[in-house]
């Protein structure tokens, strides 16, 4: 179980985004929220290693246009990992068995999915990048209340780890990723396989959907619009 090479050594991109969502806290946990409460299909979004950063709060805002009510905790309460901790192997291996471990996690996300049925959202889906990849297929099978999920650019997914899932997944690998197809077809003899999906942007790197990606480059801007249209098909068909 690592990280790939590329979320290791590669900082993230300074950007600024006017956030159209609210901050408030589901009982001691600080979250972002976006998109309208009257939603009955919400998602919890999983940011990566480098916290609430201006682009996953974009996405956040996206999905909350397209209808979901989205909900985004600050799982490592304001500490993400710093520029100046990327490469440092003792660290990430720290983060990996404390901040970033499902022990430690595992109440937030029963928090916010506590928090979608008190305000009776029906379907409620998970979306994580990086190691937030691993704690949303760690959710599908273990946590009721998940319709689905999808994992972008994931790490630390392990063999057998996809086929514990209790739902549909969809899983966007970059170039940096391993090779997910036998753990894809591990699904397959789930009753949901078939609205399971599996897209691998060869031509992106680690991140390019969350902090690492620079959205102000107009390729990577299109790829990152491309990956975000695939998780609106994804959650419009299965919550």
């Amino acid at each position: 179980m690592s990280f790939p090479a590329a979320c290791c050594n590669t900082p993230p991109v300074k950007a600024t985004y006017a956030a159209k969502g609210t901050k408030d806290k589901i009982d001691d946990l600080e979250c972002y929220f976006s998109g309208s409460k009257a939603s009955k299909r919400g998602i919890l979004v999983n940011y990566d290693i480098f916290g609430m950063h201006a682009n996953v709060i974009q996405l956040c805002d996206i999905l909350g246009e397209m209808g979901f009510y989205v909900v985004l905790p600050d799982l490592v309460h304001g500490k993400p990992l710093t520029e100046a901790e990327v490469g440092n192997s003792e660290t990430f291996s720290s983060f990996c068995k404390n901040a970033g471990s499902w022990e430690t996690n595992e109440p937030s996300y029963q928090k916010v999915l506590d928090y979608f049925k008190q305000n009776n959202v029906e379907s409620v889906g998970a979306i994580g990048f990086c190691w937030g990849g691993k704690m949303v297929v760690t959710a599908l099978s273990k946590l009721k209340g998940l319709k689905g999920g999808a994992i972008v650019h994931p790490a630390l997914i392990e063999a057998g780890d996809m086929a514990k899932v209790n739902a549909p997944l969809m899983v966007l690998p970059s170039k940096d990723e391993p090779d997910f197809t036998a753990e894809f077809d591990s699904m397959k003899d789930k009753a949901f396989f078939s609205q399971c999906f599996m897209e691998r942007f060869d031509d992106m790197f680690h991140g390019f959907c969350g902090a690492r990606g620079d959205w102000g480059n107009v390729e990577q801007a299109k790829r990152a619009n491309d990956a975000i249209k695939l998780l609106v098909e994804f959650f419009n068909k299965v919550l």
